[in-house]
């Protein structure tokens, strides 16, 4: 078969010398840098374009510009993949300056998960901490946290695997002390037969605890804060009790720290340091009373001594722009750090609770907590506590709806 021919212009001859002379001109500048930068070692081939140019013979394509032109670009990017390939593959210099040192201690970040909880009842918490039982109590609710099928039982091997190997994710204790525990919760928290452990359900643990009434809101406690040491672990059973206080809508009422002592036996001191380990917030209360005068001052400073103060309203807030109120500071409210959970099932352990209670297995604590705090008598507003103003004996107070994040003023119906 014969070579086709064609006949060339002119034009198209000239600019062919052209090519055929660059690229004269490419191939010495390339030996010439070679022959130089390379201090007589062997020459690598590096570049793409320059080097496929310089491979490939002068004509490929029969005469036909189009063709040539088609053949050499088809070279040139066969040739740059060869080039990218070979260099993937080869280990590349790190750049001190720009490249930050992996930390092999650091955990590298990942698909961030919500924190594991469990769901606690404040009264029972509080209940764990007024018969010390706060140890024992911290297994009933890993293995209940455990036991997410809700069989009620969880073998004594397996307990031991889940909570005293240095391997789990719920170790909190070796193998003697867990021993001592399942002794010590024994007939309030569960009942070992046959070699399972039996958990006890809410109603009755809480009856075994002196608990007659589940009142605060359920609040969910993180499973890692019952994994830390036993300060910490009390410290979140008696903030959960501020955690389920107050409704979702609704800010918690002022409480005294001597109220709180009567309900969980722990002393003001305790009270503060447990606060500061499970970031409670706390927030002042004052109670603005009426104006002024010789006969109110005197019945305040007998009724709230030093707490008592004058309080001038300088822009009219309260009444009259500048007059002067007698005020005195309320006891604070707290707020727990524990996200609030539906109450669910609450009514039907109150149901079991009143019916144990009716059975003979009452305590004394209680009552006497009944007979001490529960009656309210700080309101959300005038409406609402001059309802019960008739039938009130207590202090009586509404609030105000001029707050910061800080304090909350109150006023007076009844004092």
């Amino acid at each position: 078969m014969g070579v086709p021919t064609m006949s060339l212009s002119s034009a198209l001859l000239a600019a062919q010398r052209r090519l055929l002379n660059l690229r004269e001109a490419r191939q010495v500048d390339y030996k010439q840098s070679v022959a130089v930068g390379d201090h007589g070692r062997s020459p690598t081939p590096v570049v793409g374009n320059r080097l496929s140019v310089i491979s490939l013979p002068e004509h490929l394509g029969w005469g036909s510009p189009a063709v040539t032109a088609v053949l050499r670009g088809s070279e040139a990017a066969k040739r740059r993949s060869q080039l990218t390939t070979h260099n993937s593959a080869t280990p590349q210099p790190r750049n001190l300056a720009t490249s930050q040192p992996r930390n092999p201690a650091t955990p590298q970040p990942r698909n961030s998960a919500p924190p594991q909880t469990c769901k606690l009842y404040p009264d029972v918490a509080l209940g764990m901490l007024r018969k010390e039982q706060a140890a024992a109590g911290r297994i009933w609710l890993l293995l209940r946290h455990y036991n997410k099928e809700g069989s009620g039982w969880v073998s004594l091997e397996a307990a031991r695997e889940k909570l005293t190997r240095k391997e789990s994710d719920l170790r909190v204790c070796g193998w003697r002390q867990l021993r001592n525990l399942l002794n010590q919760g024994e007939g309030v928290f569960w009942e070992r037969r046959n070699g399972r452990i039996w958990l006890r359900s809410v109603a009755k643990t809480a009856a075994a605890l002196d608990v007659w009434q589940l009142k605060s809101q359920p609040v969910a406690i993180p499973v890692n804060a019952l994994l830390q040491g036993m300060g910490q672990v009390r410290a979140h059973l008696y903030a959960s009790f501020h955690s389920g206080r107050a409704d979702e809508a609704k800010q918690a009422r002022p409480i005294a720290r001597e109220t709180i002592t009567a309900i969980s036996h722990i002393n003001e001191r305790t009270q503060r340091l447990y606060e500061e380990r499970a970031q409670v917030r706390k927030k002042r209360n004052f109670a603005i009373g009426p104006q002024t005068s010789d006969l109110a001052e005197e019945q305040i400073a007998w009724r709230h001594g030093r707490a008592a103060f004058q309080l001038k309203d300088q822009d009219g807030r309260h009444g009259r722009k500048g007059k002067t109120y007698l005020a005195w500071q309320l006891p604070n409210s707290y707020t727990g750090p524990h996200a609030k959970l539906p109450r669910g099932r609450q009514k039907r352990i109150n149901r079991e609770l009143a019916d144990l209670f009716m059975k003979g297995m009452m305590g004394n604590d209680e009552e006497m907590i009944d007979a001490d705090w529960r009656q309210k008598r700080y309101f959300e507003n005038g409406r609402s506590a001059a309802k019960v103003y008739p039938q009130a004996n207590n202090p009586i107070y509404w609030q105000n709806n001029q707050s910061c994040n800080h304090y909350q003023l109150w006023y007076v119906l009844r004092e």
